[in-house]
């Protein structure tokens, strides 16, 4: 599989050298897109990772020379839309980061251009290709009617004391789609809403920073039968973990629900059972199946109308929690 890149963050850095160790021979960066005051950094990744791969300070020049089965979008938050439409438009695949867009509306538009233009806009929501995450899902039906569900992904950020003196980077600008909503509890959204689909009702309760941005705060589903406890912090660290709650049992996650390296079922009366993941790198499993897309002699097992109907219902979550 050939990929092009749009960004050069810390996402990145971790993705091209993920690839270069697991997916040797099997999936080559050809280009990557950076700004002018980034272009040394793209440069450095390309020859550290893919050598013979181009850096582009011209977005429409890459989309038109370099070969790529999917153009990666990892770049800031409020630009995602507009590249990966463009894309889109150049009839490429494209992968998006979280969030996949700002809104539900430019979410929908997304979706609706690539299906009008043949390709594919796939969302970057690791946990969705975790082979343990469909386990898990399965275990759910075990557990009887659900009747509490809880997340906490408490992170303290290394831009957060910068934060508080008064330097406003893009993750705590409200101009960028910062905040830990957009952020760090888009995990624990995707989880419940890719277990038990759109909620009835949307409450998002934050604590607000000096210029209004949310650097925490609780985010409360609630469905027919139950209610949901989303929490995520950048201003404070915690136990993070995961807990579904049913008549006949619980299931426990150890850690952020997004990493998923093992869960527990515990039902009633019985032993607890522990469920571990393969070893490998937590993206590995989701550019994987980007291969086996992109791989006419592999069989790929993606449902893509639920990532589609996953990545919808959590923008509209989003749009509901934040007045939109």
């Amino acid at each position: 599989m050939k990929l092009s890149i749009v960004g050069t963050g810390k996402i990145v850095g971790e993705v091209m050298e993920m690839l270069h160790r697991d997916f040797v021979g099997q999936i080559e960066v050809t280009g990557i897109y950076a700004r002018e005051k980034s272009v040394a950094r793209a440069k450095e990744l390309m020859e550290v990772f893919f050598p013979s791969g181009a850096v582009y300070t011209d977005y429409s020049r890459m989309l038109q020379e370099a070969e790529a089965d999917f153009v990666y979008i990892a770049n800031a938050n409020q630009v995602h839309y507009a590249y990966a439409m463009q894309a889109i438009r150049a009839g490429r695949n494209v992968i998006v980061e979280k969030p996949l867009t700002v809104t539900g509306e430019e979410t929908e538009q997304l979706f609706d251009t690539a299906q009008q233009n043949g390709v594919l806009c796939l969302p970057a929501f690791s946990l969705l290709y975790m082979p343990l995450f469909a386990q898990l899902a399965q275990a759910v039906e075990k557990i009887g009617a659900v009747r509490i569900v809880e997340c906490n992904y408490s992170q303290y950020s290394s831009r957060y004391d910068r934060y508080l003196k008064g330097e406003i980077t893009p993750v705590f600008d409200p101009e960028c789609a910062g905040g830990a909503l957009m952020d760090i509890n888009i995990y624990n959204l995707c989880f419940c809403i890719a277990l038990f689909g759109s909620p009835c009702s949307v409450r998002y309760e934050a604590n607000r920073g000096f210029n209004g941005i949310d650097t925490s705060g609780t985010l409360m589903l609630r469905y027919p039968s139950f209610v949901a406890s989303l929490t995520g912090a950048k201003d404070s660290a915690g136990a993070s973990h995961g807990c579904i709650q049913g008549e006949k049992g619980f299931i426990s996650v150890g850690g952020s629900v997004s990493v998923l390296n093992s869960f527990t079922l515990h039902l009633n009366g019985q032993e607890p059972q522990t469920f571990f993941s393969e070893e490998r790198h937590r993206l590995g499993f989701e550019f994987e199946a980007f291969r086996q897309l992109a791989d006419c002699r592999a069989e790929s097992r993606l449902d893509i109308s639920f990532l589609s109907r996953v990545a919808k219902e959590v923008a509209k979550a989003v749009d509901e929690s934040l007045g939109g």
